[in-house]
């Protein structure tokens, strides 16, 4: 009875195993064939962003089948399934967790690559998804650029000095929040342009090419609300100028102070924070330094816009800058419209390459996982169990603290190297990658130096940060079983 209790354990363990395999590819798979946009598919989990594929493949495979691994090329399985036997030798997992581990950080080493000049960027959430389109081409530097985003329920366009550059098919309501509106920067990914913005412009409709080509001849009226003067009826939807006019319109013309009027009428006054003064495409602008200077409006419902948008500004980039940098932001991507995106070019072909590489390594490292030689009879058979549960737990924290930078999932890993160490040696590796987690931790919490916002590599979130140090401890890790002698039956 005994032993019937103890066999079947390990059998029941392999079925649950075997179906979040399936389950967590079959997710993974689902994301990258509906994702629109490139990145590293290691990137963190983010309310804003949804579940990426990397979320989803990347981390609870690495940190099952790593934690396997390391107990497979302890006890080497000398029986059984050919299949099995091949993948319980030695060099099997150590060389996966080896492979892995590089393209982790290559898949950081790719993102924080030149991403080349801005493109244009735009989109919003639509029925609870995120969408976006790109343009085709960059924006000069130091000359000014009329950008605009249209939405009219079925369709996604982008719009460059008045001529349409980029179209996507797209579907659903735009998503109302009671969060502020961003320009020049957003909260809380960061996202920050330098250069200067002028005429930005928010309507709850699709404007025609036509009317984006006016708009983009004509300085934003006088009228409404202006120079920091807060309309009574702020927010209201029935107030606005005109039903064909903007809810948001801002002409950036006040040339002094900390407030910049709403000319729409709507009372969407924003403050300024960091940007100063400049001549402007009409009258004056605001120019941002790309560090933190940003425009905040308060929220109101006249930007809770549907079932159409339009999104339109002036820019003038001061200098070349890769990554999303925001022109209108309405937190959290409810819709924006942005300077730059994400990858591009043959960087992001070469991001995409790694993505599905690391989702392949992830699948073999699913079939090591479910299929290799357990422990044999009188081993300890929970220690690695014990392990991936504590670092799943850290992953959980550090996606409910995103996109704080926080690394309790690769902390937790390392302290579990180091306990399980056989060497002062491992020992130390082990301890050093966990000390070197918990103080960046610790910092990005506490907000040391703006240790958070450096981390957060200009993205947002902690998700290149997370992917090099599950990287760099899966490296370790893979280095450290790779070096072992398996251990004689006999002992």
């Amino acid at each position: 009875m005994l032993s019937r209790t103890r066999s079947s354990s390990p059998r029941t363990a392999r079925y649950l195993a075997a179906a979040g395999v399936v389950v967590t590819l079959g997710a993974a798979a689902g994301v990258i064939v509906r994702e629109p946009w490139h990145g590293p598919v290691v990137l963190s989990l983010s309310t804003g962003h949804g579940i990426h594929a990397g979320n989803l493949a990347v981390a609870p495979l690495v940190g099952l089948a790593i934690l396997l691994g390391r107990c497979l090329s302890r006890f080497p399985g000398s029986g059984g399934h050919p299949l099995r036997r091949a993948l319980s030798g030695r060099w099997v997992a150590p060389a996966s967790a080896i492979v892995l581990g590089l393209l982790l950080l290559a898949a950081v080493a790719v993102e924080l690559s030149d991403r080349g000049p801005l493109v244009p960027t735009g989109g919003g959430t639509f029925d609870g998804t995120v969408q976006f389109l790109a343009a085709q081409s960059d924006e000069p530097v130091g000359v000014w650029s009329y950008v605009a985003l249209t939405y009219d329920g079925s369709m996604l366009r982008m719009f460059v000095n008045g001529d349409q550059v980029a179209s996507r098919h797209t579907t659903g309501s735009v998503k109302h929040t009671g969060n502020p509106l961003w320009l020049g920067g957003n909260h809380p990914y960061g996202e920050y342009f330098d250069g200067l913005i002028d005429e930005a412009r928010v309507y709850d409709r699709a404007l025609t090419e036509a009317e984006i080509r006016a708009d983009m001849t004509t300085p934003v009226a006088a009228g409404g609300a202006a120079g920091g003067e807060v309309s009574p009826v702020a927010g209201s939807r029935a107030v606005r100028s005109a039903a064909t006019g903007p809810v948001a319109a801002y002409s950036f013309d006040e040339g002094t102070g900390i407030s910049v009027g709403d000319r729409s009428g709507n009372g969407n006054v924003g403050t300024v924070a960091g940007a100063t003064w400049a001549q402007g495409r009409f009258g004056t602008a605001l120019s941002f330094d790309g560090g933190d200077d940003v425009v905040r409006v308060p929220p109101s419902t006249s930007l809770d816009v549907g079932p159409g948008i339009t999104l339109s500004a002036w820019i003038r980039p001061t200098t070349s800058q890769g990554g999303w940098r925001t022109i209108l932001h309405r937190e959290q991507d409810a819709f924006f419209l942005d300077a730059g995106g994400d990858l591009h070019g043959v960087s992001g072909r070469v991001d995409d390459l790694v993505a599905g590489s690391v989702v392949v390594a992830a699948a073999w490292f699913g079939v090591v996982m479910v299929v290799a030689r357990r422990p044999g009879p009188g081993r300890r058979r929970s220690s690695w169990a014990v392990a991936a549960g504590a670092f799943l737990a850290g992953c959980i924290v550090d996606a409910a603290l995103a996109p704080s930078v926080t690394l309790f999932g690769p902390a937790l890993l390392a302290v579990w190297l180091a306990l399980s160490a056989r060497g002062g040696a491992e020992a130390a590796v082990g301890w050093l990658l966990a000390a070197v987690f918990a103080a960046l931790t610790a910092a990005s919490l506490a907000d040391v130096a703006g240790v958070g916002i450096w981390a957060q590599f200009e993205r947002g979130d902690g998700g290149l940060v997370r992917s090099a140090a599950l990287g760099a401890t899966l490296l370790a890790i893979g280095l450290v079983m790779g070096r072992r002698e398996p251990r004689s039956r006999a002992g």
